[in-house]
């Protein structure tokens, strides 16, 4: 274990002294307190949230002074480790890290049914794993890493890829694109993040032109598929594109050993959605898993031994036009984040990561999160906690009130 300052970016800290977390989250630039306290998350079905390793807290409480809390404390201290902040500032933790190593990571694309039949197999056989599925293309996107020592010595540790991958999406800005005088020449050196804003730009909410996106972008995958060998630090965070929005859920589908299939059916279903409603949705459908949290507020809280599947939208906002930025924001705000809501309704009860819950748009919208937040959460526990540390409600605010209800700020009895 290593006691942490919650103003520390973790990877940059850890790495001095050989260490990392056990998870990363694909974004690594957030700080300890951040990354801990709205539930952060990698991928891998052994393995939990990142705040599933806190093991103390320090928090400066406006009712009760700083206080530290550890397991020893129960519900309290279960309550504090996802708590958006709500119950006191966090001063300090104290983590389970791990040694720093290197993964040999495997990129490859299966076919939607391949996907759904070797997911189990996938889950079992590699630390880390996660799908991208790129809509309207009969292509996911498959990314592995495991710890390197591990890997068979017949395991290629690096593949060799040239600069021919990026000529699906570099083809296709070039017939868009009236002016003549952009060449091949003008994207030397270009990432595929680029590229990929560079098309979207010139057309965003155009699902046709979308369509044409994506099967460039499949191809592109195809092209790089092959292994990397990287410290993990480097590999589990990765390019997530410019600027964008971004809507993420999580559901449980089954156990550490086995998926129910709940996960592919969520899936089958977005996927449909998107393609019925002609959607403008770019790649990827980013689909992660980890096992339980058990802090109370975890959007993956359950039994030690369940599975929880993690899938994000996208939409990406390649133009600094503020009036193409207002319509990509309501396309995704709209229907897009209604189509993600519907599929993950009902018994599955998906529920949103706390960092990505945006303030419903309708009275309508307010009363269905609030059911579902009183589904999932111990809401009155959580209410009482901060009704305890924070009597004034002096770290609420409107969105927090509208998810968690306003309840009496009564002091309690000691």
């Amino acid at each position: 274990v290593l006691i942490l300052s919650c103003g520390l970016h973790p990877v940059d800290a850890l790495r001095e002294h050989g260490l990392t977390l056990p998870n990363l989250a694909s974004i690594a630039e957030q700080q300890m307190g951040g990354l801990t306290q709205v539930g952060a998350h990698g991928t891998g079905a052994a393995i939990a949230p990142i705040d599933e390793y806190v093991t103390r807290i320090k928090l400066v409480t406006p009712g009760r002074g700083t206080i530290e809390l550890t397991e020893d404390d129960g519900e309290l201290f279960k309550l504090t480790r996802v708590a958006m902040g709500c119950l006191g500032v966090v001063a300090e933790v104290t983590m389970k890290v791990i040694p720093a190593h290197n993964l040999v990571e495997h990129t490859f694309v299966l076919t939607r049914v391949e996907a759904k039949e070797q997911l189990n197999t996938l889950l079992k056989e590699h630390k880390h794993m996660r799908y991208m599925w790129i809509p309207y293309e009969d292509a996911v996107v498959v990314v592995t890493n495991d710890p390197e020592e591990g890997v068979p010595q017949h395991i290629p540790r690096q593949s060799s890829l040239d600069e021919s991958r990026f000529d699906p999406m570099i083809d296709l800005i070039l017939e868009l694109t009236p002016d003549k005088s952009v060449t091949r020449e003008s994207f030397k050196g270009s990432g595929f993040g680029e590229l990929r804003d560079a098309l979207l730009a010139i057309d965003s909410l155009n699902p046709d032109h979308i369509k044409r996106v994506n099967k460039a972008e499949a191809e592109f995958w195809r092209r790089s598929e092959g292994y990397q060998t990287k410290p993990s630090d480097q590999l589990l965070q990765f390019d997530c594109g410019g600027q964008q929005w971004v809507k993420e859920v999580v559901f449980p589908c089954g156990s550490a050993s086995k998926s129910n299939m709940a996960d592919m059916e969520f899936m089958e279903r977005l996927n449909q959605g998107i393609e019925e409603q002609g959607l403008a949705a770019p790649a990827p459908l980013e689909q992660r898993w980890t096992s339980s949290s058990s802090s109370l507020m975890s959007p993956a809280n359950g039994p030690p031994d369940g599975l929880h599947s993690w899938v994000g939208v996208i939409m990406y906002l390649p133009s600094d036009i503020e009036t193409e930025r207002r319509n990509i924001t309501k396309a995704f705000k709209g229907q897009y984040c209604d189509l993600l809501q519907k599929v993950g309704g009902g018994e599955l009860n998906a529920v949103s990561h706390w960092a990505k819950q945006e303030i419903p748009g309708t009275v309508w919208d307010i009363l269905e999160l609030q059911e579902s937040m009183e589904a999932k959460y111990p809401l009155d526990k959580f209410n009482a906690a901060r009704s305890f540390l924070d009597p004034k409600n002096i770290l609420g605010n409107s969105l927090i009130n509208l998810l968690m209800g306003r309840r009496p700020w009564v002091e309690p009895k000691e």
